[in-house]
Parts: structure tokens; C-alpha cells; sequence
């Protein structure tokens, strides 16, 4: 299975690049056989969503050549961790308007929340599960929440055995729901 770690933030001085890698490097040591790769959404060119056809209705065929590209990136996945901090109890602006792009793409693929924040971002991360429901992506039991007091000490952001040990949960879940949607396609 090929996983994205989607990092979502594109903030001055974020988090979600540093909490990103953290998950790579954990998620790599499993030696799963699976691959998993960031994709860091200040690296997309993504620009605001202007499209006359709405997502849901173009099938994966776009207008504009971005998101042509940003599809077809994200449609390689079999599924995604998505890193998102929380901003005012929701998701961040610019990882939702680049969610938002696509449809199809999104579709009977899993999704897990790497979330952090004052509350550990369970505003953003119950916000993404309404979301990515409703586009019909299928969310998991099991989050890794890294609350700011917790997980942040003076800034730093410190995981832990018990940060690692909520990636892996979600991670094992994460694989799991992956293996039996590619094999619901391929039936």
C-alpha cells in the first residue's frame, strides 16, 4: 500500500512539517512493506477553488492544469494520515481548500487524523470527519492527538513512546482498512 502523510499546514513557523517527519520516520520503521511519503501541501500549487464544474461532478477531469496535477498525486494513494492542526475549533483554511479540489480522488479510501493543538486538535479533527464522510472517505476508530501541554514542552514538539504508540494504532488500522477498500475494487 502507498500512504500519503498529508501535511497541511502552511504557517510561518508550523508545527505539521516537524509532527509530519516524526510520523515518516516512525511509520517507515514498521518495515511494513507499505510506503508511505509526505506530501506537504506548501509544496502544491494550489490556488483558491474557482472552478465552474464543482469537484463532485467533474469525474477527475479538471479545467486547470494545478489541479489536473494536484489529482493526480493524490489519486496514487491508498490511503492518508492527514496532519492538521487546529485553527478557531476547525480544520486549517488552506488544507481544506486544497481537500476541496478534488472528489473522486478522495473516494473508499481511508483516512487518519495526526492531529495537535490547545485541545490536541479534536475541534480540527471532528471537523475532517464530517468532512471527509461526506465525500464518502472511510475514517478510522483511532486518532494520535498531541495536545499542545502535553506533546509541546516549551515549543518542542516531544512525542514520546505514548505518541508513538497512538501513531501505530492508527497506522495498523489505517493499513488494514487500506488492504480490504483495494480489495472491495478489485472485486
Amino acid at each position: 500500500m502507498k500512504i500519503a502523510i498529508f501535511v497541511g499546514s502552511v504557517r510561518n513557523g508550523r508545527y505539521a512539517r516537524i509532527v509530519g517527519e516524526w510520523a515518516l520516520q516512525q511509520l517507515e520503521s514498521r518495515n511494513d512493506g507499505n510506503t508511505y511519503e509526505i506530501v506537504d501541501l506548501m509544496e502544491q500549487d494550489i490556488d483558491p477553488l474557482t472552478a465552474e464544474v464543482l469537484p463532485g461532478m467533474a469525474k477527475g477531469v479538471y479545467e486547470d492544469p494545478k489541479t489536473t496535477a494536484w489529482s493526480e498525486l493524490i489519486a496514487g494513494f491508498d490511503g492518508y494520515f492527514f496532519v492538521t492542526g487546529e485553527h478557531n475549533a476547525s480544520v486549517p483554511a488552506m488544507m481544506k481548500n486544497a481537500y476541496d479540489q478534488l472528489h473522486i480522488e478522495w473516494q473508499n479510501k481511508p483516512v487518519g487524523y495526526i492531529a495537535y493543538g490547545g485541545g490536541g486538535g479534536i475541534g480540527a479533527v471532528k471537523h475532517w470527519r464530517d468532512i471527509t464522510e461526506r465525500v464518502g472517505m472511510i475514517n478510522l476508530a483511532s486518532d494520535a492527538m498531541f495536545p499542545f501541554g502535553e506533546y509541546f514542552p516549551d515549543y518542542v514538539f516531544i512525542p514520546g513512546e505514548r505518541g508513538a504508540a497512538m501513531l501505530h494504532a492508527v497506522a495498523d488500522e489505517l493499513v488494514d482498512a487500506a488492504e480490504r477498500a483495494a480489495v472491495s475494487v478489485e472485486a
